[in-house]
């Protein structure tokens, strides 16, 4: 039986209460897999450059935004500021919202949401030494020879086609 007419959709028509099976697919897949909601920050400097941050630690090595997952009671705005804060010892302002993708790892659904944000306070450092071992400010025409995270992967080819917008 197609998901979108199984018990999932009767479970689920607070939130779903339409015929589109796709709609219905796509909120069954996020309600089983259990999707895990994460927010960070694009910052760039006076050159239009992008600061990514490099995770060296367990099975990751590669370039992504500086961010991370969203706290129970906590808003993706909240966190993206908080996630700053813990890795790169900065405080920060949202100066927008770039908007949300979701993408794949390992068979975990993740759902970033991602901010642009300026440097208000403090001095860029790793402050998470396990975890990352190096940043920098990359040019967009640079990304696709940096091994990129799959939150770049995704996040990149918006950028690049225009489709999410950068203030310099």
């Amino acid at each position: 039986m197609a998901p979108w007419r199984s018990g999932y959709a009767a479970v689920c028509k607070t939130a779903y209460t339409g015929s589109n099976p796709v709609g219905a697919s796509i909120f069954v897949y996020n309600f089983l897999m259990k999707q895990i909601e994460l927010a960070g920050c694009v910052i760039v400097d006076d050159y239009g450059r992008i600061l990514l941050l490099h995770r060296s630690s367990g099975k990751f090595t590669h370039w992504e935004l500086p961010g991370g997952k969203i706290e129970r009671d906590e808003t993706a705005e909240e966190a993206a500021v908080r996630e700053l804060a813990e890795e790169l010892g900065v405080d920060v302002r949202l100066i927008g919202a770039l908007g949300s993708d979701v993408f794949e790892q390992d068979e975990q659904a993740y759902h970033y949401h991602w901010f642009q944000a300026v440097i208000e306070g403090g001095e860029l450092t790793i402050a998470e030494p396990d975890d990352y071992d190096d940043f920098d400010y990359f040019e967009i025409e640079d990304m696709p020879g940096l091994a990129l995270s799959n939150n770049m992967l995704v996040l990149y080819p918006k950028i690049y086609n225009g489709e999410v917008s950068l203030e310099t």
